[in-house]
């Protein structure tokens, strides 16, 4: 694991020769871009100035999915790469990527019937070449309506239950990052590149400071990649990057985390909104049920996101057309998230018909920039940008590569670190592995599924930290699998270096808890006061910014 002292070390090393990569963003493209270079062989460093996958990455709707909407705007090539990319997704990450039931329900006034929809299932099924995790039905009259019993049944003709992912897009972030580690990547969060050196008009050096120390260095680099998401343009022009117009349309998507009784569903229902016809979800998650998305154009700051009462009526409205017994409230909400998808600038009349698809800038002075895309199809971008980045390289810079030998990363075909040595990279193979961990540590079986689904075969560790101390094996809430284990863990092997990387995405209950981890926050901030030997006033100081990003998360609530 890159560490500060290793970065200002490495800024002070006149022998040292640099990277040929430096990578600007810690989400899940520089995150993917970091594995795929580095596993070719190439000197990688990467910058994140907050937290790995804190921004849109952490902030999806957490599927992996080929986006059946897409073929309504007739995306033919997008969707037949996003369910590729689908299998081979739940192929190198079983415990983070897991098949999910989907039901379209159509009724009477729908603008697409019950024969056409079935139609572009059969399509999208097609352009999976059938190796979705189950292939689509179709159900009407009695059997319809006995699917999701609180789904209003007035006029309802048929429901289509079809498969796709879900996942949990801050982990696959994570596992992303330490792959990249693992090949040879230096990945630092909490550090921002603050500007770029040229010489004779080329990249050189990027000045960076550490956010937690204060301290800047120079490290020398021959080619530098901006993947900041929606941060893109922003960073560009601090960095000198000028462009004619904006790179990108950033709209924003906001969900709402409902208690599971507010609506026991067992498979995600998509929902047309009765407001503005927006396709949208109800997803059973976490012991929770999320409501969402909305899809507004964002013309603000990049760093300030946030939920609206707006947004939250909004859903709640559209929510409760389908639920009629549900009642959804904004003040039911236990939180909300809200991100912004780095869409491709484009003219287009409506915010959801703005294609999803990826562009690679190349400058001549070897800056890339990576703008656009979708988090099912992260990898692909990977491997195309380091592509774009190898061949201005070897165009302008091809003697530092002539004494390496560049191979391929084999990224299609390698698990990340939590699916390695699996018996079956599949459900079966986590639900064994479970089996595996409850035997041999003592475990019980909710605890073992749940670190077996969330950290795959890196649990061992968490369940042998258990058996020699029991204690740590306490439930963190009450109606939530977490355990006190997994924050030692989230410090020592999942990079958190606050109260908030921790409670906010290696321990989501910012997002689950009813309480948003405001209840054992001063609990958590004790114990990283420990493991990373803070002073009483840090202690203190890292507490407060976690309760003012709950205090952020709760603004839709006064806005």
């Amino acid at each position: 694991m890159a560490n500060p002292a290793d970065l200002i070390a490495l800024g002070e090393d006149d022998n040292n020769d640099g990277y040929d990569l430096i990578i600007l963003g810690g989400g899940i493209t520089g995150s993917g871009i970091a594995r795929d270079a580095a596993l070719r062989g190439l000197r990688v460093a990467l910058f994140e100035k907050g937290d790995f996958g804190s921004g849109t990455s952490s902030k999806s709707s957490k599927l992996i999915h080929g986006g059946l909407r897409y073929l309504e705007h007739g995306e033919i090539g997008l969707v037949f790469e996003s369910v590729s990319e689908r299998r081979v997704q739940s192929l190198m990450a079983p415990h983070l990527v897991r098949p999910l039931p989907f039901l379209v329900p159509i009724f009477e006034d729908n603008r697409v019937g019950l024969e056409t929809m079935n139609l572009g299932l059969w399509l999208y099924d097609t352009l999976a070449l059938f190796r979705a995790p189950r292939m689509h039905k179709t159900f009407r009259g009695k059997k319809a309506k006995k699917l999701e019993p609180l789904l209003g049944a007035e006029k309802l003709k048929g429901v289509l239950e079809y498969y796709d992912c879900f996942t949990d897009d801050a982990r696959l972030v994570l596992e992303n990052i330490i792959a990249a580690n693992q090949a040879g990547a230096d990945c630092y969060n909490h550090t921002e590149v603050v500007s770029i050196e040229r010489t004779e008009s080329k990249v050189s050096a990027v000045v960076v400071r550490d956010r937690v120390s204060n301290e800047q260095t120079t490290v020398k680099t021959r080619a530098v990649i901006v993947a900041a998401g929606p941060w893109t343009d922003t960073i560009a022009g601090g960095l000198g990057i000028q462009f004619k117009s904006r790179l990108l349309r950033p709209t924003k998507g906001v969900h709402l985390v409902f208690p599971a009784e507010k609506l026991p569903i067992e498979r995600a229902i998509t929902l047309i909104s009765p407001v503005d016809d927006r396709v949208m979800f109800a997803i059973p998650w976490r012991t929770r049920v999320v409501i969402g998305t909305t899809d507004t154009d964002f013309n603000g700051s990049v760093d300030e996101v946030h939920a609206t009462a707006e947004d939250a009526r909004y859903l709640c409205e559209s929510a409760n057309a389908y639920f009629p017994t549900a009642n959804f409230s904004p003040q039911d909400a236990i939180s909300t998230w809200a991100g912004l998808r780095p869409l491709i600038n484009e003219e287009a009349e409506d915010e959801s018909d703005v294609s999803r698809e990826h562009q690679i800038f190349v400058r001549d002075d070897g800056v890339i920039l990576i703008a656009g895309g979708k988090l099912t199809t992260y990898r692909i971008m990977a491997k195309e940008t380091v592509r774009a980045a190898l061949n201005w390289l070897r165009d302008n810079r091809s003697e530092t590569l002539d004494d390496r030998k560049i191979v391929r990363p084999r990224t299609k075909k390698r698990p990340l670190p939590g699916a390695k040595g699996l018996d079956e990279a599949s459900a079966k193979g986590i639900k064994k592995l479970a089996k595996q961990l409850a035997a041999a540590h003592e475990l019980t079986r909710p605890l073992a599924e749940h670190l077996a689904w969330t950290y795959g075969v890196r649990a061992h560790k968490i369940a042998r930290s258990i058996a020699a101390n029991p204690s740590l094996g306490e439930l963190m809430q009450k109606d939530l699998a977490h355990v006190w284990a997994e924050v030692d863990f989230a410090v020592h092997d999942d990079l958190a270096k606050n109260v908030d990387d921790v409670l906010s995405r290696r321990i989501p209950l910012l997002l689950v808890g009813r309480e948003q981890g405001l209840d054992i926050a001063a609990r958590v901030a004790d114990r990283l006061a420990e493991l990373l030997d803070w002073s009483p006033d840090q202690r203190d100081t890292e507490l407060a910014r976690y309760q003012q990003t709950v205090a952020d998360s709760r603004r839709f609530r006064t806005d």
